[in-house]
């Protein structure tokens, strides 16, 4: 009789299959992981983005306001004036800014950011160049003449 020969291979389970499963596995839950931190990452430096706005912000808000108290302008009484203005604007700024710092947009905080910068560019050119008014006189002797008849000129 013929002796029939049959091949099979029994599937065992070795290391190296079960370390295969183990590594897809694993790659599997680190691309999960990935996709749930990076958006959340990116979320909380945005916030911290918006916080280091804020403190920048308060940050030359308060040095501007330093630079209104100390400032010594050149020219006369309108110069004068122009700063007590600037210094107004910032001392009307403050009460707001310090009840509503904690809640400003990143767009508000841009909007501040712009007026405290327009603010001490005004008196940084108050300081070194003057007033952006001239006061300008007018010589009204030349109508007035001209209103009074020449009866009267000649008294």
């Amino acid at each position: 009789m013929a002796q029939q020969i049959t091949y099979s291979a029994r599937f065992k389970r070795d290391y190296v299959a079960a370390s295969a499963v183990v590594i897809f596995f694993a790659i599997v839950l680190a691309e999960i992981a990935l996709a749930i931190s990076i958006p959340a990452y990116l979320r909380r430096e945005n916030a911290m983005a918006l916080e280091v706005r804020r403190l920048q912000l308060l940050e030359s808000f308060d040095q501007a306001r330093n630079m209104s108290d100390k400032l010594k302008v050149k020219g006369g009484e309108v110069a004068t004036l122009e700063a007590r203005l600037v210094a107004w604007g910032l001392n009307t700024l403050a009460p707001y800014l310090r009840e509503n710092a904690d809640k400003l947009s990143g767009e508000e905080l841009a909007s501040l950011q712009d007026t405290v910068t327009q603010f001490t560019r005004i008196m940084t050119r108050l300081r070194d160049v003057g007033s952006y008014c001239s006061e300008q006189t007018l010589d009204t002797g030349i109508y007035v003449d001209g209103l009074i008849p020449e009866t009267e000129a000649k008294k």
